[in-house]
């Protein structure tokens, strides 16, 4: 019996992931039992209040740590910008569609960017714009829906609490609020917020698993109330073999709201990025959706500079 491709992609995620888990449990052994050691809470406490470089002190160029981004997919990752230095992500180009009982969405993205700035050695504070779109919708029966103009801000900031320069486990606390933009189709007009907290583990043979659990207040879909939204997802990343720079990035995502007229959303997600220089990041990846409130595929590039 041929298995639908949506399972396929899915299985073939799941596949990714636990290989990875089973390939760092040989290497577990031998290595030394201070490297899972972890900070206390004075020493968290004590990093966040006296940290060793702020906008004033920006860390100096041969100090910075290895360049982290949210993006390619849609993990967060749980280290800070460099303190007194500037970060910009963006998508290039950002195509999804959809085909839902004979309707036919098409949405497409470009200058969106998410500009972050370094204010401690474990705080940073994020602006991100959700660009200019351009959606169509409809079927051949119906006149075509078109809307387009520029989506919604979100403000953050990311919190690290362990892990920022060194050691194998990193969390981090991201508490955001969405500022509307006034677009129907392309906005819901209303502020909305949550918190995301990424966590995640270097394991053995270079492979990187990364949870991102996250809890929303979000608008409910027929009514001006709000519900609460959960979204997690697993993440496994790894070095491509052979190819300097490059590193492939699989993961599962699932948002589910607490509200029945807002339905669960679930993609497989697949990613690469080139650190063009220790500055310098371009990337690529497509997200498939496994069900049916899922946008069925979506296909992006972006890029990823620091200063």
């Amino acid at each position: 019996m041929m298995v639908p491709f949506r399972r396929r992609v899915v299985l073939l995620a799941a596949a990714l992931l636990a290989a990875g888990a089973m390939a760092s449990e040989p290497a577990r052994a031998g290595q030394p039992a201070a490297n899972d050691a972890l900070p206390t809470f004075s020493d968290v406490f004590f990093t966040l209040l006296n940290p060793k470089s702020s906008l004033l002190n920006p860390t100096p160029d041969s100090a910075l740590r290895p360049l982290s981004t949210d993006r390619p997919p849609k993990a967060n990752v749980a280290q800070t910008v460099d303190a007194g230095h500037f970060q910009i992500e963006s998508d290039l180009a950002n195509f999804t569609y959809d085909n839902t009982a004979g309707i036919k969405t098409r949405s497409f993205e470009a200058l969106d960017p998410a500009y972050k700035l370094g204010l401690t050695s474990s705080i940073d504070l994020e602006v991100e714009f959700n660009g200019l779109q351009s959606v169509s919708s409809g079927d051949n029966l119906s006149p075509t829906m078109h809307a387009q103009g520029f989506g919604d801000v979100f403000l953050r900031s990311k919190i690290n609490f362990i892990g920022n320069d060194s050691g194998d486990l990193a969390i981090a606390a991201i508490p955001y609020v969405k500022a509307p933009s006034q677009r129907a189709v392309i906005s819901n007009g209303v502020v909305e917020g949550g918190v995301i907290i990424p966590i995640s583990y270097k394991l053995p043979n270079d492979f990187v698993l990364l949870f991102d659990p996250e809890f929303d207040a979000l608008k409910n879909a027929n009514n001006s109330g709000r519900h609460a939204n959960f979204t997690n997802l697993v993440n496994i990343s790894h070095p491509v073999p052979g190819i300097k720079n490059l590193t492939a990035f699989a993961e599962v995502f699932a948002s589910v709201p607490a509200e029945r007229a807002s339905p669960n959303v679930y993609t497989a997600d697949f990613a690469l990025a080139y650190l063009v220089n220790p500055s310098l990041q371009l990337d690529a990846g497509t997200n498939v959706g496994l069900n049916r409130a899922a946008p069925d595929i979506q296909v992006y590039t972006g890029i990823s500079v620091r200063y």
